[in-house]
């Protein structure tokens, strides 16, 4: 299964077809886009592939490219520049949801013979996990100030960041220092869950106290970044909101 896909592309200058894949990424990811790339050729007549950096295969030996060291090389420039920085992780955006790489996890893949396979088996394990990527929303209050919400629904696995910052999808409006408050917001359900007018807010909880009060059996740290809460009961949220 495929972590991040890749992209394509048509360059009129040049009159050809580019694809980008993103580093680093899965096996999957090189190997899929090689599969597409034989039938691109086979469809427009033309076996010449040439990379960024020059080189030139054919669909016969494309397999041949040496992707695995573009990996590796990916993830030792990223362990490099968190050794070498402040920052807390670097954030990469897979196929269904963003993952966080620290430290402590590149070392831990970057550690074995098998970093490679390790890095692809856990961004890609990440990609179809089945629960809910809580959306980020952003408002303003009438005295001006700014606060972030999450939600997360009565018995419905969801995927939070356990510390919550802006993420890309605002960081064109909005700055982490703009932001005085980050909420939870507790959605229960009476009556059908089939029925959208049975869902409500409960509360709405400061994002801090929520995790804080979790039950450490209801979560799991996923990444640096985010943590998997599995489906709260009526009772638990009733419990966490007090």
């Amino acid at each position: 299964m495929s972590a991040r896909g890749f992209e394509l592309s048509y360059d009129d200058k040049t009159g050809s077809y580019e694809i980008r894949i993103y580093t680093p990424s899965a096996v999957a990811d090189y190997e899929t886009a090689f599969d597409y790339l034989k039938k691109l050729c086979a469809f427009l007549g033309n076996n010449k592939i040439t990379t960024e950096d020059n080189e030139t295969y054919t669909a016969d030996t494309i397999t041949a490219y040496n992707y695995k060291e573009q990996i590796g090389y990916a993830l030792e420039a990223i362990y490099d520049d968190l050794k070498n920085s402040d920052h807390e992780y670097f954030e990469i955006f897979g196929l269904h949801r963003p993952v966080a790489l620290n430290k402590k996890i590149i070392k831990e893949i970057i550690k074995t013979k098998e970093a490679v396979e390790n890095f692809s088996s856990f961004i890609t394990n990440l990609q179809y996990i089945d629960a809910y990527s809580a959306r980020q929303k952003i408002y303003k209050k009438d005295d001006g100030s700014i606060f972030g919400v999450y939600t997360i629904t009565e018995t419905v696995p969801t995927i939070i960041p356990f510390t919550p910052c802006i993420e890309y999808e605002n960081a064109d409006t909005v700055k982490d220092s703009d932001v005085s408050q980050w909420l939870m917001g507790l959605v229960v359900i009476d009556g059908d869950p089939n029925d959208p007018g049975s869902y409500s807010v409960y509360k709405y909880i400061e994002h801090k106290k929520f995790v804080k009060r979790l039950p450490g059996k209801k979560y799991t740290v996923l990444d640096a970044k985010y943590i998997l809460i599995q489906g709260l009961t009526r009772k638990e949220i009733e419990s966490i909101a007090k």
